[in-house]
Parts: structure tokens; C-alpha cells; sequence
């Protein structure tokens, strides 16, 4: 089996738009299928690809995945050998000192699935400064393992005069191909991760971005856009991975809640669902209904206060969403949606509103950031989702949190920081057959335990 794919690592500038973005989309804009892949978590990300690109994205965290083995069965089953897959990851971060600072998730990313690494590097300073930073970066990839790193494009050069004096000094330090360049003038501002959730903001957010990939995709000769085709397919082929839980729940159906504002997870879920044999139908609040025929019913991270009037407010979709726990439907809902679920809520504002009143706890929202905290979290006592022993991966937002009043005893699980072992509270409330949780939980961490849960109604 021969998949086409390559690792885009960008360095990374606060303030501004990753460059691989605009790269990604300008591939497309130029005609080039693309089957997208994010290095996460990264929520700002995830969604200004998916409304740049118009492509659903697929998000491959090592640690989420837990093993090397489910995060190639991840890549395995999302990708696609009719089109170019691209892995958008961060390369690093200049430093004042004149260093550069490798993140790992590129490289890494680029061992497991065995393809080669590009690296994009801001270009708006000396050429002999960025050639000496394009040098630490190949060396600190390098000493991740045996990582192909074949060509290299540069982002923000002011203009072609300065590109070719930083080709013939990279050359000398980094003897890597140049497949041209991003220009300066293309460069973009960063907008919010509220702004890209805001349904009357978010196409003007992306706009900028949008207009950015298509003016370079149309200037004549500026990047050899055919290269990344050539070196998505030097890699070997690709040694399928055994997948004993394929099919396994063939003949259900998920309903998977559609809205802008959770919309920060990537399709891992949907992908995950489709993977196990169910099919995945979309759910759209306005229109939900008690009667709709699904087995199972998935509310995926995001915003959650954004969607707070069409969950709440909506006729019909509040006793719909009640409905379901009464019902004993297989529901899980996944992080920023949880606080909505309880006797009441607090916006980022102050301002407190009721809840759903399905379970007895209160929800907070503060400002959207993207600071996240990787978690691990086991059963307390063994429940519909977890064996005791048994561990869920993912993160925990900084923006969207569950008050529990005391009552830890109805909590499902612990929650530990994976690094050090401590204990960071408990997380996992459940009535009938679904759960909710104030963490954003990657279900492929434990497919076992997700292909249990969605069988529960056909025992």
C-alpha cells in the first residue's frame, strides 16, 4: 500500500497565521487534493484549517493515541492513497538569544509514519541568520532518528532579491532543495479562537487567510507545488497495522451535534465511529428531534456557550437533548458542552444562567485560550465506559469547566497530570446509559472501551 504523505512543519510566530496554513490551502486553491492532518491538540488550528481548506481535519497526537500502533491505525484508516497527505505540525520558536527551540511533535510525527519532514522557516531578517537557525533546526531534527528531511520553504521574504541571497547562504550550511518561497506580503495576523467559533465571524476571520492561499497559488513559478507530490511518494510502503476492532459495530448508527462552536477536535470521533462500522449521520440542533432514529448520540468539544441558545433555547431541542438520558440512549458529550448539562452556568462575562438540570453540578466559562493540560484519567470504581484499571487519555481546557458541589462519590473517573502522577480532580458524570465530561477525552485512546460503551443497547 503506498500513501502519499509528508510531514509541513512551520515555525511558529505569535501574532501570526501559521505559515503552513496558507500552504495548505494554496495547494488546494492550485488544484491539488489534500487529505489534512494536524499535529495536536492545537484548537486554533484545527478550525482555521477547516474553514480555510474547507477539508475536515484529522488530529494525530502521540499521546492521545497512546501507542505508535492505534496512531498509525488512526492514519491508517483517515488517510487517503488518491490524494496528498499532509501532516501540518509546529517546527519551533526563535529565541531572543538567536536559538531556535525544536518542538517535537514534527519529527516525531515523521519517524512514526515513516515520511519525510519540510521545514518552513520565516525568512524576513539577514540571510546568514537564517541560514544559521535553518542549521540548528536540521541538526535537532536529526537527532530524533534517521528523519528525511529532503527540501526546505521559506515564509515572509521580503522580496526575490533577498530569496536568492538566502538560497546561496542556506546552501552553504543546510544543503537542502529550496522549493521557493511564501512572500512577506502574504504574511497575515492572528485572529481569535473566538472569532473563528462566531458564526458572524468566522468567514471574516478566515478571509484574509483564504485571500493569502490563493494569491500565492496563481503566482507564476513562485513554488514548486509538484515537489511535494514527488517527495510524499519516497516513502516506503506503508506496512498496514492489524485493526481487530474494524466493522465491529456494524449496523448502528451515531447521530455526531453539528455547530460552529464545537466544532475545536478535529473528525477523530466521526472517524473513530465510521472506523468501528457505525454510520454517521449529522445531527443539526434546530432540526433535532425526539424520534430521530440513531443508536448512539455524540456531542463533540468546542465553545459550548456558543451553542448554548440552540441547546437551550430552541424549541424543541432542549427536551430533545433531555430526552436522550431519560430514554437511555448512548450519549457522550465531549468537554466545552458539559457545563451546560447542569443546574446552571456562568459566561465569561459574569452573567449566570440554568442549566439543563440533568446533572447536579455547576458550569463555568471563561475566555477562550489555547492553554491546554494533558490529562489521563481512570475509573474510580469501573462504569459503563471504563473497566476499573482501565485509562482514557486527552486534555483539559482551560475555558470550560464543571463545579462539582462536594459530591465527588457520583464522579466516574480521576483525573491525573501524566507527568508527575498528581491527582487534578475527577471528571465523568453518568446517567443511563450516557456520559458527560468537562475534559476533551480523544476516544481513540481506548477503542475497546468506546466499541463496549456503543454496544451497551445490544445486550
Amino acid at each position: 500500500m503506498i500513501i502519499p504523505r509528508l510531514v509541513i512543519a512551520d515555525e511558529r510566530r505569535e501574532g501570526t497565521v501559521p505559515p503552513g496554513v496558507i500552504l495548505a490551502a494554496a495547494l488546494k486553491s492550485a488544484g491539488h487534493p489534500l487529505r489534512i492532518f494536524c499535529a495536536g491538540p492545537d484548537e486554533y488550528l484545527v478550525r482555521l484549517t477547516t474553514l480555510v481548506t474547507g477539508e475536515e481535519v484529522t488530529v494525530l497526537d502521540p499521546f492521545s493515541c497512546v501507542t505508535a500502533r492505534v496512531l498509525k491505525t488512526l492514519f491508517q484508516f483517515a488517510s487517503d492513497r488518491e490524494r496528498l497527505n499532509i501532516i501540518l505540525a509546529p517546527l519551533g520558536q526563535r529565541g531572543d538569544d538567536g536559538g531556535f527551540s525544536l518542538f517535537p511533535q514534527g519529527p516525531e510525527l515523521s519517524r512514526v509514519l515513516e515520511c519525510p519532514l519540510i521545514p518552513v522557516m520565516f525568512a524576513d531578517s539577514s540571510a546568514t541568520i537564517i541560514a544559521r537557525v535553518l542549521e540548528k533546526a536540521v541538526s535537532g531534527i536529526a537527532a530524533h532518528g534517521e528523519i528525511p528531511v529532503p527540501a526546505v520553504l521559506f515564509a515572509s521574504v521580503l522580496n526575490p532579491r533577498e530569496f536568492q541571497l538566502l538560497e546561496i547562504e542556506a546552501g552553504r550550511r543546510a544543503p537542502l532543495l529550496s522549493l521557493g518561497y511564501i512572500p512577506k506580503l502574504l504574511e497575515r495576523n492572528r485572529s481569535t479562537l473566538l472569532e473563528l467559533c462566531l458564526d458572524a465571524m468566522a468567514e471574516r476571520a478566515a478571509f484574509p487567510v483564504k485571500a493569502a492561499a490563493s494569491q500565492l497559488a496563481s503566482l507564476p513559478g513562485q513554488i514548486d507545488w509538484n515537489a511535494f507530490w514527488g517527495f510524499a511518494r519516497l516513502n516506503q510502503e506503508w506496512t498496514e497495522v492489524a485493526e481487530p476492532f474494524r466493522g465491529k459495530a456494524a449496523g448502528l448508527t451515531v447521530g455526531v451535534v453539528t455547530h460552529s462552536g464545537l466544532d475545536l477536535e478535529g473528525d477523530n470521533a466521526r472517524r473513530l465511529f465510521s472506523y468501528l462500522g457505525c454510520s454517521v449521520r449529522k445531527i443539526f440542533l434546530e432540526e433535532a428531534r425526539p424520534a430521530l432514529d440513531v443508536n448512539a448520540v455524540y456531542v463533540p468539544h468546542g465553545l459550548g456557550f456558543l451553542s448554548a441558545e440552540k441547546i437551550l433555547a430552541a424549541q424543541g431541542a432542549r427536551e430533545w437533548f433531555s430526552g436522550l438520558f431519560k430514554s437511555r440512549k448512548v450519549v457522550f458529550v465531549n468537554g466545552g458542552a458539559a457545563p451546560l448539562l447542569g443546574e446552571s452556568f456562568a459566561l465569561p462575562n459574569g452573567k449566570q444562567y440554568e442549566g439543563m438540570n440533568i446533572f447536579h453540578y455547576r458550569g463555568k466559562y471563561d475566555m477562550p485560550s489555547e492553554d491546554l493540560k494533558k490529562v489521563e484519567v481512570s475509573s474510580l470504581e469501573g462504569d459503563i465506559l471504563l473497566n476499573l484499571g482501565e485509562k482514557l487519555r486527552g486534555y483539559l481546557p482551560s475555558y470550560a469547566s464543571v463545579i462539582n458541589p462536594g459530591d465527588t462519590a457520583q464522579s466516574l473517573w480521576s483525573v491525573k497530570d501524566p507527568g508527575n502522577g498528581k491527582e487534578k480532580g475527577f471528571s465523568g458524570w453518568n446517567k443511563g446509559y450516557g456520559v458527560v465530561t468537562d475534559l476533551c477525552i480523544e476516544l481513540w485512546s481506548n477503542v475497546e472501551g468506546i466499541y463496549r460503551w456503543l454496544v451497551l443497547r445490544k445486550k
